[in-house]
């Protein structure tokens, strides 16, 4: 499991926009229940992994 967001807990705003991503892993975003706003424009994704957002 991907842990790199996991002691953000009380983050609000996430800005991903423009980092090239092809891929969301399940449960990337799992830990972060206080999570308002995501922002992944201008990435190479093409689908969104069932599981990758809670």
């Amino acid at each position: 499991a991907v842990r790199v967001f996991n002691s953000l807990t009380q983050l609000t705003i996430l800005d991903l926009n423009s980092n090239q991503l092809q891929a969301l892993p399940a449960g990337l975003f799992d830990r972060l229940g206080n999570l308002q706003q995501l922002s992944l424009s201008n990435n190479k994704l093409k689908s969104v992994l069932r599981g990758a957002t809670a």
